[in-house]
């Protein structure tokens, strides 16, 4: 669409239509002198003419003219002591509509305390200058420049907050994602639990969701997600590990107790006293040592582990007492010869 600017005030409008709807209230075109009514009749009189008869009405009279405007006295100036013509006066509001009754910015508002600021900024600064003897381009951009210092600080600070409205929204629409896509990782993870009966994974599932959306605020990345999901998920799952290891460990300890007789009953070398001896030790390590987590197998090598290091030892015996066996040959053996020697 075409632009069309008011030759008066310099304003600028969406169009031809609009500047003449404008020119009925343009203060700029208001001030401007009219030029006088034409007279009904401008024909001379003369003497005997029909209209001579103070009875007959003459239809060549004139009709009064209009009284011209009066000329503005020339305006001084508070402060400075310059007078200022009505034509100053008039750029000056001129330019005032212009820099700041045209001004405008997609999103913005400027406060009416701001703009009121600006126009005495202004209207002071150029009050100081010949301002009919300067280009109103000129006056433009001192206006310009009086103006953009008053009005930064408030464009700032609603671009600030259009910035920081933008960045809320942005975090939740990824809060939205991150929580969408923790749910089908924790649901992931709580599917991998063969152990859980179907209720109590539904009833985890819920539980889980809930507390996934009160931790996440949409700043995390997807590692931290993964890392949050894997704490909340341990987290539910700590009260059911714990009765179930709870559960577990006397029959653990069970079976290895079972699993030790076992195999102490196939040692040959161990007299009963002993087996109830090592049976009593290694019942008390399991019992200090499981935890529930550990399987069958562990606890049988653990047995294991234990009998071997017991079947060293008793080897470890057996030499030492042949070893003594063979020094107390040897100690007889001297002493023999010894009396052999003396005889």
């Amino acid at each position: 669409m075409k632009v069309a600017t008011c030759n008066f005030c310099r304003r600028s409008f969406r169009n031809t239509q609009a500047v003449r709807a404008h020119l009925k209230a343009c203060p700029a075109y208001g001030r401007l002198p009219k030029a006088p009514l034409p007279r009904a009749g401008n024909k001379p009189r003369t003497v005997g003419a029909p209209d001579s008869d103070p009875g007959v009405r003459s239809p060549w009279e004139d009709v009064p003219r209009p009284t011209p405007p009066r000329p503005q006295p020339a305006r001084i100036v508070a402060g400075t002591g310059q007078k200022f013509s009505g034509l100053a006066r008039w750029m000056i509001q001129s330019v005032k509509d212009q820099v700041i009754g045209s001004w405008w910015s997609p999103g913005l508002t400027i406060p009416s305390e701001t703009k009121a600021k600006a126009l005495v900024a202004i209207d002071q600064e150029l009050s100081r200058l010949p301002v009919d003897q300067l280009p109103r381009t000129e006056l433009v951009t001192i206006a310009e420049g009086i103006r953009d210092p008053i009005y930064r600080p408030v464009i700032q600070a609603q671009e600030r907050a259009r910035e920081e409205e933008e960045r809320r929204r942005q975090q939740a629409r990824q809060r939205t994602t991150l929580i969408a896509a923790a749910v089908t990782y924790a649901n992931q993870a709580l599917r991998q639990r063969h152990d859980l009966e179907s209720w109590t994974r539904l009833d985890l599932e819920q539980k889980v969701k809930r507390a996934i959306e009160q931790a996440i605020d949409g700043s995390e990345s997807e590692v931290d997600m993964r890392a949050l999901v894997d704490n909340v998920v341990a987290q539910h799952f700590e009260p059911l590990d714990r009765k179930r290891r709870e559960t577990a460990r006397p029959k653990l300890i069970a079976h290895a107790v079972a699993y030790l007789r076992l195999q102490l009953a196939a040692e040959d070398d161990l007299d009963a006293r002993e087996r109830r001896s090592v049976e009593r030790d290694v019942k008390q390590d399991l019992e200090d040592g499981v935890t529930g987590e550990e399987s069958t197998g562990d606890l049988e090598t653990f047995v294991d582990e234990i009998l071997d290091g017991l079947r060293g030892e008793i080897e470890e015996e057996d030499e030492h007492d042949d070893w003594e066996d063979e020094d107390d040959e040897e100690d007889s053996d001297d002493e023999e010869d010894e009396e052999s020697e003396e005889d």
